[in-house]
This record gives C-alpha cells, structure tokens and sequence, in this order.
C-alpha cells in the first residue's frame, strides 16, 4: 500500500459520499468537491457483486479474433459490441498519448453480454446530474448528437497501461458542439489493488495527481465505488503487473468501466473537423 500525506488522506476523506439511490446525490456536494480536490467518490449505487460477474463474462466473451485494431472503424460500429486493442501513441486522435489497453463498447442498447447495463446508466445519470442536465440525457438513445459510450477499458497484465495526461479531445469537441464548457468523467471501478481476493493486479494502477502526489485510487476503494474527475485532472494508469508475461490471447489485468459522452458521427475521420492532428509538436 502507498504512503500518502496526511492531506491527501484527509482530501479522499472528505471527497467520499455513501448513498443508497441516485436521488440522494447532491449536485452542489458534487460541484464543489470536484471545484476543490478535482476528484471524488460516490459510494452504495452499484452492488460488488455485479462487477465481479462482469468481469467473468467479459473473460469468457474475450477472442483475440474479435480484437479489432486501434483506429479504422466507422462511428457506427462503436454504437454496437465493438472490441479493439490500441497499442502506440494514438496520434490517430489529434494528440501523441502512448497507451497500451483493450475497449470493449458495450452501449446500453445493444445486447447486455456482461450484465452491465442498469450500472452504465446509474453512472451516466451521475454523469448528467454533474452536467446539469436532464437525468436520463442521452442515456437510453442519442440526444442532440450526443450518446452515452458505455465501455470497459481493460489494460493489461504484462504492461498495460495510459501515459499521465489531462482529458483534452472529447472536452474539445464538447464544448465546440456547444454542450458544454465543463467536462466530467464518471469511473466504474471494476478492480482492486493488492493480493486480496476482488485484486486483478499488484502493481501499477489507475493514479490521480493531487497535491503533488501519485493517489492510486484501486488501492484504497471497493467495487463498484463510482471515481469522477474533472477536466482539470491529471490522471493514467501505471504499468499493470511488469513482472508479468504479457499475452494478448487473455483478458486479465485491470478493468474500468466508463459512460463518457460521444457525439455521434457519421462518417470516418469525422473527428478531424474538431481536433486536428498535431504539427510539428507533441501533445501529451
């Protein structure tokens, strides 16, 4: 377990709320927690039981035949059970952000193979809560261009991993489209940290910046704790089990679940009509 100051203990203390249901959640808490410590944890609206399940499912539903690569896809197909293996620096998107995970979409509308479907919309209307807007905002189908892409992350044992980073294209194309100006990002927590029975992995993890300090959140909370940040946040995943041959034929490692907001393109590349690929710099 990593040593952390007093402060930040004291921050993940305060930053902490258990609820039993979504209408308990209280938007100014909510606000004025990411306002001040860029993170926070809701705890109680998703049931362990569910994610450990989950995760089953996802093992037996995985086939390194289905593993399309990084980029290449049409819009549509991330509207359906859509699997992909990114592995590079992802220059693809508009910035150079090395990585190293597999996505799994699963939209809320498409068939539910890993029984995630009630807690994918619980997270998003946490999600619209924080935004402001209408509970059930473009949860069940597309509203004003916008979806909710529903997915699992999983990054490998062997070294999977996401290079320390601010959230910068979806904010970019949120605010172009003239959604919003904020940005949020609801985290399902789907793993533990640790050699403990719920534990996927031992070293590495996802990792805030706060305070100076690398704050591994999966070594601290539970299953199906509910982790936001704010755009403002910097954030990745450290190097999952090194000590580990990696194998692309499994699915293990670490998992998060998450319920960001698309806009729904139309067509390839669409993308680049509101990030640009980099020019003669490098954009991490």
């Amino acid at each position: 377990m990593t040593q952390y100051s007093d402060k930040l203990y004291k921050a993940v203390n305060k930053s902490t709320i258990e609820i039993s249901s979504i209408d308990q959640l209280n938007s100014e808490w909510l606000n004025s927690t990411l306002d001040k410590y860029t993170f926070c944890i809701i705890k109680g609206l998703i049931d362990p039981d569910v994610i450990r399940s989950a995760k089953e499912k996802i093992k037996e539903y995985h086939s390194p035949d289905n593993e399309r690569p990084a980029t290449g896809e049409h819009p549509d197909e991330l509207m359906n059970n859509f699997q992909k293996l990114s592995i590079g620096g992802a220059e693809h998107s508009g910035v150079y952000r090395p990585r190293c995970m597999r996505t799994f979409y699963n939209p809320v509308w498409a068939e539910d193979i890993f029984g995630l479907r009630e807690s994918f919309k619980i997270t998003a209307q946490v999600r619209n809560i924080l935004y402001g807007f209408d509970k059930d905002y473009a949860v069940d189908e597309v509203g004003n261009e916008f979806w909710t892409a529903s997915r699992i992350h999983n990054y490998p044992s062997g070294g999977g991993f996401l290079v320390s980073h601010k959230d910068n294209i979806v904010p970019t194309v949120q605010k172009k489209s003239k959604l919003s100006n904020q940005y949020f990002q609801p985290v399902i927590l789907m793993s533990k940290k640790g050699t403990d029975q719920d534990c996927d992995f031992k070293t590495g993890g996802g990792f805030f910046e706060v305070f100076g300090e690398r704050f591994f959140y999966e070594e601290v909370c539970e299953l199906g704790d509910i982790i936001i940040y704010s755009g403002e946040t910097i954030h990745g995943v450290a190097d999952i089990d090194l000590e580990k041959p990696f194998d692309s034929r499994k699915a293990d490692g670490r998992f998060a679940g998450f319920v960001t907001l698309y806009k729904k393109f139309n067509k390839k590349k669409e993308l680049n009509d509101f990030v640009e690929p980099p020019k003669n710099k490098v954009v991490i």
